[in-house]
Parts: structure tokens; sequence; C-alpha cells
């Protein structure tokens, strides 16, 4: 047996199952009954961002799987079925929880919201009242001042008067003499 033209068996492609998929950084073997059709190795689809889950998130499925598990070893048909209609129920689960999931954030978000609108709307009130209050303040110091510039002006006004009068005097009493 002539072993020059023998190749390992992971070199044919024919001999590689219908759906392998060579592993990432390797080329796809071609085909070499159709060259036209080349295929690209499938790119990890990217993962998504997982909320995060309670760690017994499969908790209540728990006896519903140990039921499935007999089941495939009694009846493989209606344990297929069944699986389904679990697989759609765990489906329908874990969106319901990361739905719940969301939705406690949002209300942490919600409840930190509501605490930093409390705390603004009592600062404003306190610099409204402190506004107020140096608006009291000014006023009575404008009315003070108002007061003070009146009692003044009368001050001056009879001062002028007796200085006047202390003058005519004089003057009369120059001219007596």
């Amino acid at each position: 047996m002539d072993t020059s033209h023998a190749r390992p068996v992971g070199d044919h492609p024919e001999d590689q199952p219908a759906n392998y998929h060579p592993p990432t950084g390797e080329p796809a073997p071609e085909n070499q009954d159709n060259p036209q059709m080349a295929v690209d190795p499938p790119s990890d689809p990217p993962a998504p961002e997982e909320p995060q889950r309670p760690p017994l998130m499969d908790q209540p499925f728990e006896p519903a799987m140990e039921a499935l598990a007999r089941l495939e070893r009694e009846d493989p048909k209606l344990a297929f079925q069944a699986a389904r209609i679990v697989g759609l129920y765990r489906r329908l689960w874990e969106s319901c929880t990361s739905k719940h999931i969301e939705g406690s954030k949002l209300a942490k978000a919600n409840h930190g919201l509501r605490e930093t609108h409390r705390h603004l709307t009592d600062e404003r009130n306190k610099m409204q009242l402190h506004h107020d209050d140096q608006m009291a303040r000014l006023q009575f110091f404008d009315q003070a001042l108002e007061s003070s510039r009146l009692r003044l002006s009368d001050i001056l006004k009879d001062w002028d008067r007796y200085s006047e009068g202390v003058l005519t005097q004089s003057t009369v009493n120059d001219d007596a003499e």
C-alpha cells in the first residue's frame, strides 16, 4: 500500500461533517466540487450585556427539569414537546425577571432623583428665605435712612433759621450800639 498519497483524515473536506466549522483562525476548507461557493467561518455573535441576575433564577424550573429528565428516559418524543413548552416558559420567566431587574434599577434611580430634587428644593427655599430676609432688612434700612435724612434736613433747616436769627440779632445789636 502506497502511503505517499494518503492524507490525514481531517484534511479531506468531504470527510468533515456537514455542519463542521473550523476553529477560529483556521481557513475554511474549500469545496473542490463547487469552487464558486466559498464559506466564511461564522463569527461569534457579540455577547449581549446581560443584566445582573439573581443567583437562583432557574430555581422555579428545577422540578420541571427533573420531570423532563425522567420523561426523556421514558418517552423521548413527549419529552421533546414538553421541553419546548418549558423552554418557552423559561424564556418568559427570564424576560420578566430581567424586566423586574431593570424596573428595580429605575426605581433606585428614581428614588435618587427624588432625594436630589428634595434637597435642591430645600436649598432653594432656604435661599428664597434668605433673600426675603435681606429684602426686609434692606427695606428697613431704606426707611431708617429716609427717616434720618428727613430729621437731618429738619435739623439743618432749624440751624439755618437759628443762624439767621442769631445773625439778625447780632446785626440789630450791632446797630443798636
